[in-house]
């Protein structure tokens, strides 16, 4: 089916198998060494809600996963490359195998919000055009850190911040029940997903005996501060879909 299709009635397609293996294998490398090198068990908070392997985040190894795959390509086509300001150096997101006892439902959230362990300062919501996961370890199983949608949420968000108003902004985390079955998705390494700003997500605990282990860009477009409310409220501003 139409990744566009899929973007603007689900919020997210999965693009199987886009990376090359020795992009992953070459990502993987160097996470695993800086693992071995830099890992600190103190700042596990700093690790689970901001990023892990800081030291490597803009590492070539790490943004070619976006710059020199088909998810350029793809970018270009829904936003024009040139309208992209940045994407950062690339979240490194792991669910360590058997972080929990026992399967639990995951609890969905949107990206932006500044909490005390996420690093964003202020009240005021960060919100950005879209968020592209890349994954670098297999997931053929429930419960095993699998990154988690809830299809269709993104306009219901939206539709809570056209009707709550501009106050929204500063107000956190939306105050509404998604009623919509979360999804947990099961992939392969070098797989992508795309996923419009708004979409409820989440990771789900990994009681697998492996790690899962992804890399997350969030997408900001050049005119994201002047059109930030604009962006909030109308899911589609700048994108080419």
């Amino acid at each position: 089916m139409n990744w566009k299709h899929n973007l603007r009635t689900k919020g997210y397609h999965l693009f199987s198998q886009m990376v090359s293996r020795k992009l992953v294998l070459l990502a993987h490398q160097v996470i695993r060494h800086d693992l071995e090198v830099n890992y600190d068990k103190s700042r596990q908070a700093e690790y689970d809600h901001q990023s892990y392997c800081p030291n490597v985040r803009g590492n070539p190894a790490i943004t070619d996963l976006l710059t020199k795959s088909p998810i350029h390509r793809i970018l270009d086509e829904a936003f024009g490359w040139e309208n992209i300001k940045e994407y950062g150096g690339g979240q490194i997101a792991i669910r360590q195998a058997h972080n929990a006892d026992k399967p639990c439902p995951p609890k969905w959230h949107i990206d932006g919000i500044p909490s005390p362990n996420n690093g964003l300062k202020g009240i005021r919501i960060q919100n950005f055009s879209a968020l592209v996961g890349v994954f670098l370890t297999p997931v053929n199983s429930l419960y095993s850190g699998n990154f988690t949608v809830w299809p269709g949420s993104h306009y219901k968000i939206e539709k809570y911040f056209r009707e709550r108003g501009s106050v929204a902004i500063n107000e956190g985390f939306p105050k509404i029940d998604l009623k919509e079955s979360p999804l947990q998705l099961k992939c392969q390494a070098g797989d992508i997903v795309l996923c419009s700003y708004h979409l409820g997500h989440a990771a789900a605990v990994n009681v697998s005996d492996n790690d899962r282990i992804a890399i997350f860009f969030r997408i900001w477009l050049k005119n994201n501060g002047e059109r930030q409310w604009e962006m909030l409220t109308n899911i589609w501003a700048g994108w080419k879909i």
